[in-house]
């Protein structure tokens, strides 16, 4: 698709704009309710607001209108996660084995995202986060060493964080696996979220990049985003109340949920 087209699909997204050309009220109100939401459930566990207000605003607004938003709201809320928690980051962790491997298939999934038919892709994806989530969740529930499971083997951790880069580059959500992953190997609820919100910070950097490159990403695109920042902030402000105050096992718990609904999501 050139970049005309993109941009006619852009300007004529369901709920974008109305018959006159102004943006509609009502769903712009919709859009913030939904990111208030989704992005204190990202302040609390480190990621799944991507993927959330992706899941939801998709009813309202065209995915191919939503994601460069999504990539702008979710780099600011994961460099304030990274500037106020930045001592919890596992760098070592980060650098040597979650950036190379996600880094590679982020190029992959932003080639899919401009050729590839979204439709079927996206259900393959809500089938495979709903899958893999429901076990997991049995796993916590019905197993007494479900959350001291071994971490992924380095070719099992690769394979994850690859799909995640590849899921982040098509939709900007690459949480699941890249979830699945961290959930095995970073124990720790503080480390886990500062590190994958640095993550977050360098793939939504490149992916912002590439959107300003291919004009995915207008002025328009800065204007939504800038409308979300008040429920934007007040989505943080709750999720930095409630992120100390829930345990080890029901935030796993919640992890995996949050998961299993917007897998559902995805799909209807």
């Amino acid at each position: 698709m050139n970049v005309r087209r993109r941009r006619d699909r852009f300007a004529v997204a369901r709920g974008w704009r109305n018959n006159a050309g102004m943006v509609m009220v009502a769903e712009i109100l919709i859009l913030e309710a939904i990111i208030f939401v989704a992005f204190m459930v990202n302040t609390v566990t480190g990621f799944a607001g991507s993927i959330m207000a992706l899941a939801l605003g998709v009813h309202f607004f065209s995915i191919e209108s939503l994601v460069p938003v999504i990539v702008v709201i979710n780099l600011v809320v994961s460099i304030y996660i990274v500037a106020v928690h930045h001592e919890a980051i596992d760098r070592r962790l980060l650098l040597r084995e979650i950036i190379p491997a996600a880094g590679l298939g982020v190029p992959i999934g932003i080639v899919l995202f401009n050729v590839a038919r979204t439709d079927a892709l996206k259900l393959a994806f809500g089938i495979f986060v709903i899958g893999f989530s429901l076990l997991e969740l049995f796993v916590i529930l019905f197993s007494a060493t479900g959350p001291s499971r071994k971490p992924l083997s380095r070719f099992q951790s690769f394979l994850w964080l690859f799909s995640g880069g590849v899921m982040h580059g098509l939709y900007a959500s690459g949480g699941p696996p890249i979830v699945y992953y961290a959930s095995r190997n970073i124990p720790d609820k503080r480390v886990f979220r500062s590190t994958l919100s640095a993550m977050w910070v360098i793939l939504n950097t490149v992916i912002l990049v590439s959107d300003i490159a291919t004009r995915k990403f207008t002025a328009e695109s800065l204007w939504l985003a800038t409308l979300m920042l008040p429920a934007l902030a007040l989505g943080i402000a709750l999720g930095e109340w409630l992120h100390p105050r829930i345990p080890e096992r029901p935030f796993r718990i919640l992890v995996y949920s949050l998961l299993v609904v917007a897998g559902v999501l995805i799909l209807f």
